[in-house]
């Protein structure tokens, strides 16, 4: 690396700070199984959630208020966060609430409007998918892609998120490409999944999204200086381009009967039981993510992986649908 780039480094690191939000909340709804599973291949980072277990059940009903919460960050530009929070000390409190409800409800729209604009079924595997990048991965959205997936005039495709991480240690840049799949069959997503990728990361749509990224990403209340510090990686014509690593986080949301088993164990063993048969069920399928990444081609490509089980993923995405207001 450059003198140069040495030294704008410290901004971009406090850039990127300034992006990320606190989801320390999270935890008391979404579980992670600590465990030792390893794909074959080296590049991938296994990982797995859950929703949070009470009384012996699942708080999947819990879950989906929780994507809904989170929904307008997601969905909208900070710019238009941004402008709603400013009048936070302006307005009278009941109509800036008016303003924070209507916030809401256009993120809502703009989410249902994209689905159907890019035949999708307005599943929560994107907004999930979004939740653990930055809040695991530490690793903030950096383009909100609901709003140009319902432009007709921009061509819109491959990754469902695109978040960044910044590391001043090593002075390199993380690009996280989101894929989201929720299957009723755990193996059908993998393969999915591993098709997805290897269509993303192909030169043609790479350079696509990294063209999406320059054109659309969110600056939001960043000073000059650190936005051009991040799209200097970005630009094949600078030093910075070299020190990129681009990642795929990937989510595999699929039914598994584990949540009814692990209920037998009552009230207080529950969760520990589905800790168990979890960490089984991972051993079973790391294989499938070896084999489906190396028939790919992807067998050195770097992927962090979040398979996320539901004790049924129509009923999940059913949820979700009628707590945003999709109408069929």
């Amino acid at each position: 690396m450059s003198e140069q780039s040495t030294e704008q480094s410290p901004d971009l690191d406090a850039v990127l700070a300034a992006l990320r939000r606190d989801y320390s909340k999270l935890g008391p709804r979404i579980r992670e199984l600590q465990h030792e599973v390893l794909c074959e291949c080296t590049g991938v980072t296994l990982r797995l959630h859950f929703p949070a277990f009470r009384q012996g059940k699942t708080t999947v009903h819990e879950l989906v208020e929780l994507a809904w919460l989170h929904l307008t960050p997601f969905a909208l530009t900070r710019k238009e966060i941004d402008a709603v929070r400013a009048l936070q000390s302006i307005l009278p409190f009941d109509d800036f609430l008016v303003k924070t409800t209507q916030l809401n409800d256009a993120a809502a729209k703009l989410f249902i409007k994209a689905h159907k604009a890019t035949n999708r079924n307005g599943e929560a595997g994107e907004l999930l998918l979004y939740l653990l990048t930055e809040w695991i991965l530490g690793a903030p959205q950096v383009i909100a892609k609901m709003t140009l997936k319902t432009n007709p005039q921009m061509p819109v495709h491959g990754a469902d998120g695109v978040h960044v991480r910044y590391c001043p240690d090593t002075a390199r840049l993380f690009l996280y490409w989101g894929e989201s799949k929720m299957y009723g069959d755990v193996g059908a997503a993998i393969m999915s999944a591993a098709k997805s990728i290897a269509k993303s990361l192909e030169p043609d749509e790479l350079d696509h999204e990294l063209q999406l990224v320059q054109r659309n990403i969110d600056f939001t209340g960043l000073g000059t200086e650190g936005k051009d510090a991040l799209l200097r990686y970005l630009d094949p014509h600078e030093e910075e381009y070299n020190e990129r690593k681009d990642v795929i986080t990937c989510l595999i949301g699929f039914d598994f009967d584990g949540f009814q088993k692990a209920s037998a164990a009552g009230d207080q063993g529950a969760e520990d039981a589905f800790r168990a048969l979890a960490k089984e069920h991972l051993k079973a399928v790391a294989p499938k993510v070896a084999a489906a990444l190396e028939a790919a081609g992807l067998e050195s490509q770097d992927v962090e992986l979040f398979f996320f089980p539901l004790p049924s993923v129509q009923e999940f995405r059913d949820l979700f649908q009628t707590r945003i207001g999709w109408l069929p």
